[in-house]
C-alpha cells in the first residue's frame, strides 16, 4: 500500500511539472554582476525600495500618412487607428498574486538571515530627504499608457511626488533613485529593487509598411517582459499627427550593496534574455487597421485636384479568465524572482 501510495505522489509531482511548463515557454535569463566577493564582509541587511507588479490593460496604435502627390497625381492623408483591451480582469486578483510574489521574496531573504530594513528607517536617510511614502495595497495607472501598477499589502516605499514645477507626477515609478548612496546611508545595506512588467499586445511587423496608406498591425502575447518599448498615440503638447510617445521599460530584479566614488561597491541586475511567454490565458490573435490613400488625377479640364483624408479605426475587446491570468503572472514572476534571488543569494 505505501509503495502505491509512494507511486501516485510521483506521477502527481510530475503532472504538477508537466502542467507549469506547458504554462510558459522557454526561460532565458540575464544578470550583469560585479564586486559580490565582497557580500561576506557586509551586514545581512535589506532594504526593498521598490516592489512593483505593473501590467497592461489596453493598448492602442496609430499609423499616419501624409498628402502627397507624383507628376499629375494627388494623393490625400490617411490614418489608421487600432486598439487592444481586455475585460474580466479583477483587482483583488491582482493584489492576491502580487502579495504572494513579494511574500514569497520576503521569506527567501529571512531564510537567508537577512534582517528587512523598515521604510520608517530608510526614511530617515539623506538619500529620501523630501520624498514622500505611499504603502500598499492598492492597484493604480502607472504613468505608462494603458499599463497598471499594482504594490503588495503590508509594503511602503517613496517617491517623488511633484517636478520641479511642482506638477504632480503621475504614478509611483518616477523620481530617480541612487541605490548605492541609499546603501551607504544605511550602513552598507543591501538596496533591492523589483519591477515586473506584463504585456500581452505586440506589434507586427509589415514589409510594405504604410505602402499606399496607414496601417497598424498588432497581435496579442501574453508574456513578462524582457526589453520592450511602450508605444502611444501622443495626446498631449505639441504634436503633428502621427505621433507617438515611447518609453522603454525592462524587467528587473537589483541588488546593490556599498558605494565606491560614484558607483556601487557590489551590484547584481537580474532581467531576461528574451520575453518569458505564458500560454493558456489570452488567445494569440491578430488584429489589423488600414486605410488606403485616396487618390485624384489632374486632368486638362480639372488642372488642379485636391484628395480628401481618410481614416479607419478598430477596436477588439479580450474577455479573459481573471484566476488564469493571474495564475500565469504568478508563475512567470515566481521563477524570475526566485532564480535571480538564489544566484544572488548563493553569494553569502
Amino acid at each position: 500500500m505505501k509503495k502505491l501510495q509512494h507511486i501516485i505522489v510521483i506521477i502527481s509531482c510530475l503532472l504538477i511539472g508537466t502542467t507549469y511548463a506547458q504554462d510558459l515557454e522557454e526561460f532565458k535569463p540575464g544578470k550583469e554582476k560585479y564586486g559580490l566577493g565582497k557580500l561576506k564582509k557586509g551586514p545581512k541587511k535589506i532594504y526593498i525600495a521598490s516592489f512593483n507588479v505593473n501590467f497592461e490593460t489596453y493598448k492602442e496604435a496609430v499609423s499616419y500618412k501624409s498628402s502627397g502627390g507624383f507628376r499629375n497625381t494627388a494623393k490625400g492623408e490617411a490614418t489608421a487607428s487600432a486598439a487592444i483591451g481586455i475585460n474580466g480582469l479583477q483587482e483583488a486578483d491582482i493584489q492576491e498574486k502580487t502579495n504572494q510574489l513579494y511574500n514569497d521574496f520576503i521569506e527567501d531573504l529571512k531564510a537567508k538571515g537577512f534582517e528587512i530594513i523598515t521604510a520608517e528607517m530608510a526614511g530617515k536617510t539623506d538619500t529620501y530627504e523630501g520624498w514622500e511614502k505611499a504603502s500598499g495595497p492598492y492597484v493604480i495607472e502607472s504613468g505608462l499608457p494603458g499599463v497598471m501598477t499594482s504594490v503588495p499589502d503590508g509594503y511602503s516605499f517613496f517617491y517623488k511626488g511633484e517636478t520641479k514645477k511642482g506638477k504632480k507626477k503621475k504614478g509611483f515609478l518616477n523620481g530617480s533613485l541612487v541605490p548605492q548612496k541609499l546603501s551607504d546611508d544605511l550602513d552598507d545595506a543591501v538596496v533591492a529593487n523589483v519591477n515586473l512588467y506584463f504585456m500581452y499586445s505586440e506589434a507586427g511587423n509589415d514589409f510594405f509598411k504604410n505602402a499606399g496608406g496607414a496601417k497598424v498591425k498588432m497581435f496579442t502575447n501574453y508574456r513578462l517582459i524582457g526589453d520592450y518599448v511602450v508605444a502611444a498615440p501622443k495626446k498631449k503638447g505639441l504634436r503633428l499627427k502621427g505621433a507617438q510617445t515611447q518609453e522603454r521599460i525592462n524587467s528587473m530584479v537589483s541588488f546593490t550593496k556599498g558605494k565606491t566614488g560614484l558607483g556601487a561597491e557590489t551590484q547584481y541586475n537580474g532581467t531576461l534574455k528574451k520575453d518569458l511567454e505564458i500560454n493558456g490565458v489570452i488567445k494569440k490573435e491578430k488584429v489589423v487597421a488600414y486605410s488606403k490613400q485616396t487618390s485624384e488625377t489632374a486632368t486638362s479640364f480639372k488642372p488642379v485636384v485636391i484628395a480628401g483624408a481618410s481614416y479607419s479605426s478598430l477596436t477588439k475587446w479580450i474577455d479573459v479568465d481573471s484566476k488564469k491570468y493571474v495564475e500565469g503572472l504568478y508563475n512567470a514572476g515566481n521563477k524570475f524572482l526566485d532564480f535571480h534571488t538564489s544566484e544572488f543569494l548563493s553569494n553569502y
